[in-house]
C-alpha cells in the first residue's frame, strides 16, 4: 500500500508517499480500505514537532478517515467485514490513517452516519468532539452565556459555534478580515468581530454590556491577542487554548487571571477521548445531534490522493471555509 509518512520533523517538504506493508489488525483492531481522509491544523504541528504527540520515525500521519472494513481482530465485536466506518482522533504515535489502508483500534471507530456523504463522514469527529469537551467539560457553558470563538471560520471554530448555539449560548465570532464575516454569520454567530478593523477588547465589553465573556475557545495562542480577550472575561470565566495558529508560545497576565478568578486551560480533546466514559459521552452527544439534523460539517474542497501536499498548501493559505478532504480511488 501507499501511505503518507515523514522521516524527520519539518515543513510540508518532509511529507512523502511511501510503499509499506498493510498493517494486519491485532485482536482489538480493525483494518479498513480508506476512501477519504481529512486534513487538520494539528497535522502541521505534528510534522513540525510542535504537537504534544511526538512521532516515532518513520511516522504515518492523520487521524480522520472513512472507509470499508476489510478485516477485524479476534476480539472485535462492533464491526464486521464490509461495514462503512469513520475514525475518531486519539492520542497515538502508532497509528495514522492517511494512506490506502488504515488500522485503528475498535474503540476509535464508529459507523458512518446514514445522512452523510463520504466527505462529510471523514470531517466531523475532530471538530465536534474538540468543541464538545472544551465547552462542556471545561467551560461549563449553558443557556445565556457569552461565548467567544476566535478564528471562527476554522473547522473546530465552526463546530464550537454550532454546539454553543445548540446549548443556547450567545456566540461572538471573529475573523481577521471582512472576507469570511458573512459566512460566519450564516453559520449562526450572533456577532462577528473583524479583528483587523475593530478593537476586540472594546467590542467584547460592548457586546456583553460589560458583564464579560463566560468562555473563550482559542486556536490562536497569541500573547497580544489573548491579553485582549482575557481582560473581557467575566469573574469566574475561563479560556481554553487548543492551537498555536500564531506560531508563538504565549505568555499570560497572571495577576489579571487571579483578580478575576478565571481559569486558563491548555486544552486537547485527546486528553478526554482516552477516558472511556468521556469518549462514549462525547460520541453519544454528537451522534444524537447528527440524527436530529443539528450538526453537519461544511466541506470546502476535495483533492485527489496524489495531491495531498497541495491540499496542505491550500489549508495553510487560509482560504478555506470548511474541511479539506482527500479522496482515494482504489
Amino acid at each position: 500500500m501507499k501511505a503518507i509518512r515523514f522521516h524527520k520533523t519539518g515543513g510540508l517538504e518532509v511529507l512523502q508517499f511511501d510503499d509499506i506493508d498493510i498493517q494486519k489488525p491485532k485482536e482489538s483492531e480493525v483494518l479498513f480500505k480508506v476512501n477519504a481522509f481529512a486534513l487538520n491544523q494539528a497535522d502541521i504541528l505534528f510534522i513540525n514537532g510542535m504537537h504534544y504527540t511526538q512521532p516515532n520515525f518513520p511516522s504515518r500521519i492523520g487521524s480522520e478517515a472513512t472507509g470499508k472494513v476489510i478485516e477485524v481482530g479476534d476480539k472485535v465485536t462492533k464491526f464486521k467485514k464490509g461495514d462503512k466506518v469513520t475514525s475518531i482522533p486519539f492520542y497515538t504515535r502508532e497509528y495514522g490513517v492517511q494512506g490506502e489502508y488504515a488500522t485503528v483500534p475498535e474503540q476509535y471507530l464508529t459507523n458512518v452516519p446514514n445522512s452523510y456523504t463520504v466527505e462529510e463522514a471523514t470531517s466531523f469527529w475532530m471538530q465536534y468532539l474538540t468543541a464538545y469537551y472544551a465547552l462542556f467539560k471545561l467551560g461549563k457553558v449553558k443557556k445565556g452565556d457569552y461565548v467567544f470563538i476566535p478564528a471562527t471560520s476554522g473547522t473546530a471554530g465552526q463546530g464550537a459555534l454550532k454546539i454553543a448555539k445548540d446549548a443556547g449560548a450567545i456566540v461572538i465570532g471573529s475573523t481577521r478580515t471582512q472576507r469570511k464575516k458573512e459566512c460566519i454569520q450564516n453559520l449562526g454567530a450572533d456577532v462577528v468581530i473583524v479583528t483587523k478593523e475593530e478593537n476586540t477588547l472594546e467590542k467584547l465589553k460592548e457586546i456583553t454590556g460589560h458583564k464579560g465573556i463566560k468562555f473563550v475557545f482559542d486556536p490562536i495562542g497569541s500573547t497580544e491577542f489573548n491579553q485582549q480577550y482575557m481582560d473581557a472575561l467575566s469573574f469566574g470565566g475561563s479560556a481554553a487554548i487548543y492551537g498555536l495558529l500564531s506560531g508563538e508560545f504565549p505568555t499570560f497576565p497572571l495577576l489579571d487571571l487571579v483578580r478575576k478568578n478565571t481559569n486558563l486551560y491548555a486544552y486537547s480533546m485527546f486528553n478526554h477521548v482516552m477516558n472511556k466514559n468521556q469518549l462514549q459521552e462525547g460520541v453519544s452527544y454528537v451522534l444524537e445531534r447528527i440524527q436530529k439534523g443539528k450538526l453537519k460539517p461544511l466541506v470546502d474542497n476535495v483533492f485527489d490522493f496524489k495531491d495531498t501536499v497541495e491540499a496542505y498548501k491550500y489549508m495553510l493559505s487560509n482560504k478555506q471555509m470548511g474541511k479539506i478532504v482527500v479522496r482515494i480511488d482504489h
